[in-house]
């Protein structure tokens, strides 16, 4: 599997993440064990867990994925070549929903203790806190990375604005910065009034913020939980525009000339921006994973690239007009 950059960090990723947010609750700990070992095999080496996950489940009130990652790791010896992302901010159980600097390091060791390693690779602030002044919670993160229980910084769920803003403060006082974004991001545009309660869907202002100072992103929910390549899944509630139903016609036809998934088309147009872009995946099979892997090995050819920008994309273009 190819790799992206990560941020500025000098560091790369694999070309997709494996999501694994239900993990130990929802996919039962042998499929989840099959998928992760099915991933490792294709060459992947980037995973994504969190706190939370996935505690709204029926039946499982403590974090189950955490604990399954880390046995997996550790059954496999592979924590060494392994990037593990988890994340903090969100709420569950007596865990309040903030980015409080006490809170912060209590679920940082926490999660290193489910996980069962020394370092996370990478953490995110799950959710944006505007009740905790930015310089504290960039403070503290800069604490935990030179504590050695981080190593690297990326938000999620976060305005463009507070990012840059975060950014700016880290980088007046020399502390490690955000060096990615989890958005909800998709190929499909959201309706501007469309309400996805605490996930915010990716921006123009967004795009082009991490485009100007080299920050990678990172989708979540990238393929609309299949929307692009299965009967049963329908353009999901706040999608539904004119241009959508464009885009997805466009992709059934590329879909059907190169032999896969339309859900592997949509990935491929993500993986393939020249933004550097690494779609998060979240598989509750190995069948489905195997067609998301499809999406690394679709090419599109110029024109079919045009046609699937020209709908309609994110993100602001000629900058070398503006500058001039």
């Amino acid at each position: 599997m190819e790799t992206t950059p990560l941020g500025a960090t000098g560091e790369r990723v694999s070309a997709l993440c494996l999501g694994t947010m239900y993990f130990g609750s929802s996919v039962d700990r042998e499929t989840s064990f099959d998928i992760l070992d099915r991933y490792y095999e294709a060459g992947g080496r980037f995973l994504d867990t969190a706190n939370i996950y996935a505690t709204w489940v029926d039946g499982y009130d403590e974090p189950e994925s955490e604990p399954l990652v880390g046995e997996w790791l550790d059954d496999c010896d592979v924590r060494a070549e392994m990037t593990v992302a988890t994340k903090v901010g969100f709420g569950y159980g007596d865990v309040d929903r903030e980015l409080d600097p006490e809170t912060i390091r209590q679920e940082v060791e926490r999660s290193r203790e489910r996980l069962g390693v020394d370092t996370i690779d990478l953490l995110y602030a799950h959710v944006d806190d505007p009740a905790t002044p930015q310089t504290d919670v960039m403070g503290t993160f800069a604490d935990i990375v030179d504590d050695g229980a981080v190593r690297h910084l990326g938000a999620s769920n976060f305005p463009a604005w507070r990012i840059a803003r975060a950014n700016r403060i880290a980088a007046e006082r020399d502390w490690p910065r955000f060096e990615c974004v989890q958005p909800r991001f998709s190929y499909l545009i959201p309706d501007r009034d469309a309400d996805f309660d605490a996930q915010l869907p990716t921006t123009d202002e967004l795009v082009d913020y991490c485009d100007q100072a080299d920050l990678t992103v990172l989708p979540y929910s990238p393929t609309l939980r299949g929307c692009y390549g299965r009967d049963d899944r329908s353009i999901p509630e706040g999608y539904v525009r004119t241009e959508n139903r464009l885009k997805v016609r466009l992709v059934s036809e590329l879909a059907e000339r190169k032999g896969v998934d339309g859900n592997a088309v949509a990935l491929a147009w993500m993986v393939g921006r020249d933004q550097p872009t690494v779609p998060v995946v979240g598989c509750s099979s190995v069948d489905q994973l195997e067609q998301n892997l499809a999406a690394l090995d679709v090419s599109f050819t110029d024109e079919e690239q045009r046609r699937l920008d020209a709908i309609e994309s994110y993100g602001f273009d000629e900058w070398d007009l503006r500058e001039a």
